[in-house]
């Protein structure tokens, strides 16, 4: 019985590994100062985070098509940069310039209705400029 105890916890924690490796996976990528260089090219949105703001992650942002997601650490030299001051706040970049920006509200929170229209909606509008 000791042994199939033994299976049987080692099959649990692989399990539970590959969970947390999934979840992370389906991230928005983590960038710090000195990967920011990647917000320079394309549609980018990045989201400035502090782990103490965990329940606030902006998730959505994800799924948003033809754009890259990150997130960075408000503690980066990047949200000094950009004069981070509040949490959540998403800067949508194109070729490396801000185009839009949302900051959360008094809770440390943004409109979970509104704000993934207006991101998307500035987003659009950069695709359509592209095609015109």
């Amino acid at each position: 019985m000791g042994d199939k105890a033994k299976i049987f916890g080692t099959y649990l924690i692989l399990i539970v590994i590959l969970i947390l490796f999934g979840t992370i996976c389906n991230a928005q990528t983590i960038i710090t100062d000195k990967t920011f260089y990647k917000t320079q090219v394309g549609i980018t949105v990045v989201e400035f985070y502090a782990e103490w703001n965990k329940s606030n992650k902006c998730d959505w942002i994800k799924e948003i098509k033809n754009v890259k997601a990150y997130r960075i650490d408000l503690e980066s030299k990047s949200a000094q940069d950009y004069n981070i001051t509040v949490l959540p706040t998403l800067l949508v970049f194109n070729n490396g310039e801000v185009v839009e920006r949302v900051e959360g509200n008094i809770k440390f929170r943004l409109c979970p209705k509104s704000t993934p229209k207006k991101i998307k909606k500035t987003i659009k509008n950069i695709i359509n400029e592209y095609i015109e």
